[in-house]
């Protein structure tokens, strides 16, 4: 058996407006929504998946977001007006990443390791 994904499913108060912040900020395209205003939506970006539903109650997620090149990552998603909330920075636990807060509070971490994995 192998695992081959795994795709986080956040809570947004405002679906549409969580879709819209993830493709118009942080560039992401959209799978499909579902139901009108939307309900439950899923965007893609290379192969960073998310799942965003409809839910009142929001608790805050995090999640880290591996990329190839976080410095460019850093700069576009700068560039789109993404509400960065912890710097760029090389970080002692082997990883150079910077955080995003969604609208509905979820911090996303753009992260890339200092070394190769071994």
């Amino acid at each position: 058996m192998v695992m081959r994904v795994a795709v986080p499913v956040l809570p947004c108060r405002d679906v549409q407006a969580a879709r819209s912040y993830f493709t118009d900020v942080l560039g992401f395209d959209t799978i499909f929504t579902w139901e009108s205003p939307p309900s439950y939506a899923a965007v893609i970006r290379d192969t960073a998946e998310f799942h965003l539903y409809a839910e009142s109650s929001v608790g805050p997620a995090r999640v880290t977001v591996v990329v190839d090149d976080v410095d460019s990552c850093h700069d576009e998603l700068r560039a789109r007006g993404a509400d960065i909330v912890e710097p760029l920075a090389d970080r002692p636990y082997g990883m150079r990443d910077f955080n995003v807060r969604t609208p509905d509070g979820h911090l996303l971490i753009f992260s890339q390791p200092l070394t190769e994995y071994g």
